[in-house]
C-alpha cells in the first residue's frame, strides 16, 4: 500500500482477508508501514511492530520525526513505543536510510523486545472466580496482572501465593511424544497453571471455613505475575502489596512430595551496554573502537572470575553484537548477565566484581560501558517450625491415588528423558518400580534434593514467615521441559494440584486455630531475619 505521496486506502476487511480474524490469544502483528497504525489498532492486535519511516530523516527532541518517507510532516508513529490502551505499537528507526541518505539526531537502532507480564487472561479469570466467591479484589496501578483477593476480618492475616505465568516455546499436548499445541506457542513447563489453581482452591476452602463465623482472621490470595522473570513478587514487595501479612504459604510442582527448609539460589541480573567508535574495518581500522571486543573481553574475564567465587555460584550470560556487518567496527554491543549464589550477600559481592570486569574490558578497548541493574531475588529464608507444619499437613492430607493408566503414562514419559536423570531420581528417592513418588519424602530429605533454581518467593520469605512444599510430577520430570508441560496437562497434574490445595488449606487452618504454632513460627522468623529487607528493584 506504499505510495510516494500520500497513501493508499487500507480497509479492515482487506486486513482480515489477508491474515484472518483476530483471535483470543495474544497476537503480534508485523506490519511494515506505520501510516496505517489506526487500521492495525482497529484490527485488534495486542502488539504491532512496524518500521518503514527510518526515523523520518530528522528526529526532534520531545516532538519526534519531521518528515516520513512518503513526505508526510510530523507523523505520529515515527519511532519508539506507543501504548494505546491495552495495545502497544512499536516502530523501529532501523539501521539504514530511505530516499534521502541522511539521519539527524536519528540514531540507527536494532530493537530487541522482551515479552513479559502478559498474564492478563489468567489473572482476570482468577479475579472473577474469587470475586464471585465473595473475596474483595485489590489491584495495583503499577502492576496490571498482580492482585490481592481478601476475605475475613482481623488477625492473623495469612497469604496464599498463586502464580500463572507460562514459558515461551513450551506449548505441548498432553502426550508422551513431543508435539506442540500451537507452533512456537507458550506452555506451562513450570506448572504455574497448577500452582495458581491449587492456591485459589485452598483460598476458597479457607474462606468457606471463615464464613461460618467461628474463627477470626483474614485469608489473602496473592495473584503473582512474572515469576519466570524473577521479578513479580519483588515488584509487589516494592509497592508494599505484602504489608500487613503474618505468614505466607507457597508450593511448587516437582517430582517430590516434600517440605523444603532451604530452597532457591539468590539471583540478580544486569545489562552491560558498551559504546565505541564505528569505522571501516579495512579502510580505517585504527579509527575504530569496538564495543563487541569489549563484550568478548568481558566474557573472558567472567570466565576467569568463575574460578574465584564460592561454591554453587553461577554466572550466566547472553550477548547481542548489535547486528553490524563484519566490515564495520561495531560501536554498540551489549551483554546480559545473571549471577546466582546461595545468599544475596554473595550475589551482590560477585556482581560488584563482575562490574569491575566490565569496566576493565572497557578500559582495554577504549570504549565506555553503561551498567543497568535488573531485578534481584533472595533465597528462601529458613523456617524450620513452618516446614514442620507443612510436613505434618503433607502427611495428613490424602495423597494422590493414581490409576494404572496414569502410572503407565508416567513411565512412557520417563522414556523420553535422558535416562541418567531418571536413574538419579530413582536412586535419590529409592523408588524403583513406579514412575511416581506415592508417599511423602522423609522430613530431612530436602538436604539431598535442594532446589537450585531461583524464585521471587524468596523475597516474600524476607517480609514474613514463608513455607514451601512440592508435589505433582513423575520422577525425573524437570521443570522448563515439554515433559513437564505434558504431565501438567493430564489427570496426573490435576491430582497433584488437588493434593497441594489440601495441604495448603490444612496449613492455613492450623495457623488460624493454633496460635501457639504461629507464635513459634513468627519467633523463629524474627530471630533469623534481623537485617532489613529492601527489594532489588528500581522503577
Amino acid at each position: 500500500a506504499y505510495a510516494r505521496f500520500g497513501k493508499k486506502e487500507l480497509s479492515l476487511k482487506e486486513i482480515t482477508d489477508r491474515i484472518g480474524e483476530h483471535g483470543d490469544d495474544y497476537q503480534i502483528l508485523l506490519a511494515h508501514h506505520p501510516g496505517y497504525m489506526k487500521e492495525y489498532l482497529a484490527y485488534g492486535a495486542d502488539l504491532i511492530l512496524g518500521g518503514h519511516y527510518h526515523g523520518c530523516v530528522v528526529q526532534l527532541p520531545w516532538i519526534g520525526g519531521v518528515i516520513s518517507t512518503n513526505f508526510t510532516l510530523f507523523p505520529k508513529y515515527s519511532g519508539g513505543i506507543y501504548p494505546e490502551g491495552e495495545q502497544t505499537a512499536v516502530v523501529s528507526r532501523g539501521l539504514g536510510t530511505h530516499s534521502v541518505p541522511l539521519r539527524l539526531w536519528n540514531w540507527p537502532e536494532l530493537i530487541v523486545l522482551e515479552l513479559s507480564g502478559n498474564e492478563r487472561e489468567s489473572a482476570n479469570f482468577l479475579r472473577k472466580i474469587l470475586s464471585e466467591e465473595g473475596f474483595t479484589i485489590e489491584n495495583n496501578e503499577h502492576l496490571e496482572h498482580a492482585f490481592i483477593a481478601e476475605y475475613g476480618k482481623g488477625k492473623p492475616v495469612i497469604a496464599i501465593l498463586g502464580e500463572y505465568d507460562a514459558l515461551p516455546g513450551l506449548s505441548q499436548k498432553a502426550d508422551i511424544k513431543k508435539e506442540m499445541v500451537s507452533e512456537d506457542g507458550v506452555g506451562h513447563g513450570c506448572g504455574h497453571h497448577m500452582l495458581g489453581a491449587a492456591a485459589t482452591t485452598a483460598a476458597i476452602a479457607i474462606k468457606r471455613f471463615l464464613e461460618k463465623g467461628k474463627q477470626k482472621g483474614t485469608v489473602r490470595f496473592y495473584g503473582c505475575p512474572e515469576e519466570e522473570l524473577l521479578s513479580g513478587k519483588v515488584k509487589m514487595a516494592y509497592y508494599h502489596m505484602f504489608d500487613g501479612c503474618d505468614a505466607a504459604v507457597s508450593w511448587h510442582p516437582s517430582d517430590t512430595n516434600m517440605a523444603h527448609d532451604q530452597a532457591y539460589l539468590a539471583n540478580a541480573s544486569a545489562h552491560f551496554y558498551f559504546h565505541g567508535v564505528s569505522s571501516h574495518a579495512a579502510f580505517a581500522p585504527e579509527q575504530g573502537r569496538s564495543a563487541l571486543d569489549a563484550v568478548e573481553l568481558m566474557s573472558v574475564g567472567a570466565n576467569y572470575l568463575r574460578e574465584h567465587v564460592i561454591d554453587r555460584t553461577r554466572i550466566h550470560y547472553s550477548t547481542d553484537s548489535g547486528g553490524f556487518a563484519p566490515n564495520i567496527v561495531p560501536d554498540q554491543a551489549s551483554a546480559w548477565y545473571f549471577v546466582r549464589a546461595p545468599h544475596m550477600k554473595d550475589v551482590k559481592s560477585t556482581m560488584e566484581r563482575l562490574k569491575k570486569v566490565a569496566q576493565g574490558a572497557a578500559m582495554m578497548t577504549e570504549t565506555t560501558v553503561d551498567i543497568e541493574m535488573g531485578c534481584g531475588c533472595c533465597e528462601l529464608s529458613t523456617n524450620e517450625a513452618f516446614e514442620d507444619l507443612a510436613y505434618a499437613n503433607l502427611i495428613e492430607a490424602d495423597g494422590p491415588k493414581y490409576t494404572k493408566e496414569e502410572l503407565r503414562f508416567a513411565k512412557e514419559l520417563q522414556k523420553t528423558v535422558e535416562q541418567g536423570i531418571i536413574e538419579k531420581g530413582k536412586n535419590l528417592h529409592q523408588v524403583y518400580d513406579e514412575a511416581m513418588i506415592l508417599g511423602v519424602s522423609p522430613r530431612d530429605k530436602w538436604k539431598e534434593a535442594e532446589l537450585s533454581a531461583s524464585s521471587d518467593t524468596g523475597d516474600v520469605s524476607r517480609i514474613m514467615p514463608t513455607c514451601l512444599f512440592t508435589t505433582a510430577w513423575p520422577i525425573g520430570c524437570s521443570p522448563h521441559t515439554w515433559q513437564a508441560t505434558a504431565s501438567g496437562g493430564t489427570s496426573i497434574g490435576d491430582k497433584g494440584a488437588l493434593y497441594a490445595s489440601k495441604v495448603a488449606a490444612g496449613i492455613v487452618y492450623d495457623l488460624f486455630t493454633k496460635p501457639q504454632v504461629l507464635a513459634k513460627i513468627t519467633k523463629e522468623f524474627r530471630e533469623r531475619n534481623k537485617e532489613p529487607y529492601t527489594p532489588m528493584y528500581e522503577e
